[in-house]
């Protein structure tokens, strides 16, 4: 009844009419009581079912939990994450070592800016004191037969070999490589004028300027955890985007920024301990209360768990390892192709305590410069010397947080060999090397050493992406379309597998803030999935 309707009523005198007025209108307020509880419970109903689908996110790393995050925070009552170790964080780490906590992985925010989400995260949470310590860039750099070069010179060269590096893709378009697949490739060629430019030096110094070319296709090879750069496509600098700020040195940051994001998920959505054995997908899988989802996570310890979605942030290089056996049914081709020729390496640090320091009190780097090795002799694995892949040891700062602490960066089997090797040989490895490097044959031994292994990690298998020669940027895209694929005429639920993960995201792939982004990403495409429902 319209209140026009009531005004025409409500201006009758007559007392029978008043009578059959009240009635109207208190029959009137039921009808609208009942039609408002109807369409309360609908509207309840309808939120409900938005909030209500169950989805499970495997792997607690930052893509994991951020993905996570953003769908609690949107409501959605029935997320869970399931991680296969002992502790949250997937390539996050932290270990106690020397006077305080080194990090295992992570340690760099890409683009300190309000651009980068890590940086606003750190900044929103107060945690940019930890990120105060920028990379040192005050260099000694000594050679085999130590010598210690001019910086001057050495700034020059890594200068050269710097450009070369960031217009590669150029390169081969300019030049007409179009058979070049590597950054090898190119390099090489430039390096091959280089040198003949170089012709009227000195022998001394034309084997130091590539024993400096040489060392910095080894720190190169450390940035994109890669055995070698023949084996990076030329369009790796071209796919990757970097972000506007400098490399932040965050020592500590990653593993309290985790603990924030965590904070907002309740304790009893995170599982660990908990590897997952196989997901089965596109099925009809009923639960104890009769309801039905298309997927159905295998744990190893038996566990079923049952979803409508399922976030999978597994890293790449165990993707590479089990993706025939983990899914069932297999996925389609084009899935398994990206996942087996994306790059995907390994990068190990080694942390080496002191008593006391034999570098100078202003040095953040010490470069490691063989005259005996050029870029042109290619870079083929050398495990019985597997210490000449070190191409720099970094001083760790403050002193009165860290004590005296170095940090070796190694990549490629190199990297995954030293995982093998026990403190005491790697101490008396380095030892040898740095005497000999130093003229020093008194130069103490390290009272401790630390080195991490992620290649041996059975859940991590290596460290993080690049675009290698068998893949492109297309791949990473092909990799992030959820499945079922829609297609016409099918029925089946939509996004019942959705990926995650720093190897899914095209312009940022190998960093945190990539795979966090990705995380979102896939939060994004089920909120809004729902929202349009």
């Amino acid at each position: 009844m319209d209140s026009a309707v009531l005004m025409v009523l409500a201006g009758c005198r007559s007392p029978l009419m008043g009578w059959h007025i009240s009635l109207i209108i208190s029959l009137w307020k039921r009808s609208l009581l009942r039609q408002m509880l109807s369409d309360k419970l609908s509207m309840n109903s309808k939120n409900s079912l938005k909030k209500s689908p169950k989805v499970v996110i495997i792997g607690a790393g930052i893509a994991g939990v951020g993905a996570a995050g953003k769908l609690v925070k949107q409501r959605f009552t029935d997320v869970q994450i399931i991680e296969a170790s002992c502790q949250p964080g997937g390539r996050i780490r932290s270990s106690l070592f020397g006077k305080s906590v080194v990090d295992e992985g992570a340690q760099y925010i890409h683009g300190a800016s309000m651009k980068n989400p890590i940086f606003q995260l750190a900044k929103e949470h107060g945690l940019l004191e930890q990120a105060h310590n920028k990379s040192g860039t005050e260099w000694a750099v000594f050679t085999n037969t130590h010598k210690q070069l001019d910086l001057d010179f050495t700034e020059q060269i890594r200068n050269l070999a710097t450009s070369i590096l960031k217009r590669a893709h150029l390169l081969a378009q300019e030049k007409g490589y179009t058979q070049a697949k590597s950054i090898a490739d190119i390099f090489l060629g430039e390096v091959k004028i280089l040198l003949a430019q170089w012709r009227g030096d000195h022998v001394d110094q034309r084997r130091q300027k590539l024993g400096v070319l040489s060392m910095f296709m080894k720190w190169q090879c450390v940035h994109l955890a890669t055995n070698g750069l023949g084996e990076v496509s030329v369009h790796e600098y071209e796919e990757y985007k970097n972000i506007e700020g400098d490399d932040r040195n965050s020592q500590g940051l990653f593993p309290s920024l985790l603990q924030k994001l965590l904070d907002d998920i309740p304790r009893d959505k995170l599982l660990l301990e908990k590897p997952v054995k196989q997901i089965l997908w596109n099925g009809n899988f009923e639960s104890e209360n009769g309801s039905h989802y298309p997927v159905r996570v295998v744990c190893e310890d038996g566990e079923h768990i049952l979803a409508d979605h399922v976030i999978v942030t597994i890293s790449l290089g165990c993707l590479k390892a089990n993706s025939q056996s983990l899914f069932w049914p297999r996925l389609p081709e084009q899935y398994l192709h990206a996942i087996q020729n994306m790059g995907f390496g390994t990068m190990n640090k080694i942390y080496l305590e002191y008593e006391a320091p034999f570098w100078g009190e202003n040095v953040d780097i010490i470069g490691l410069v063989w005259e005996d090795e050029s870029p042109l002799s290619g870079q083929k694995p050398n495990l019985v010397e597997w210490w000449r892949r070190v191409p720099a040891f970094y001083v760790f700062r403050p002193t009165e947080r860290y004590g005296h602490v170095l940090v070796a960066t190694i990549s490629g089997k190199e990297a995954e060999f030293v995982e093998s090797l026990s403190p005491e040989e790697v101490a008396s490895d380095f030892t040898k090397l740095l005497r000999q490097f130093t003229g020093r044959p008194s130069l103490p031994m390290p009272k401790n050493v630390f080195v991490t292994k992620w290649f041996s990690d059975p859940y991590i298998r290596g460290s993080y992406s690049h675009i290698s020669v068998n893949s492109t940027g297309d791949m990473i895209d092909a990799l992030v379309e959820p499945l079922p694929q829609t297609t016409e005429g099918t029925s089946s639920p939509k996004l019942q597998l959705l990926f995650a993960g720093e190897a899914t995201h095209r312009s940022y792939h190998s960093t945190t803030h990539g795979a966090l982004l990705s995380g979102w990403r896939e939060a994004d495409r089920l909120i809004d999935h729902y929202s349009t429902k």
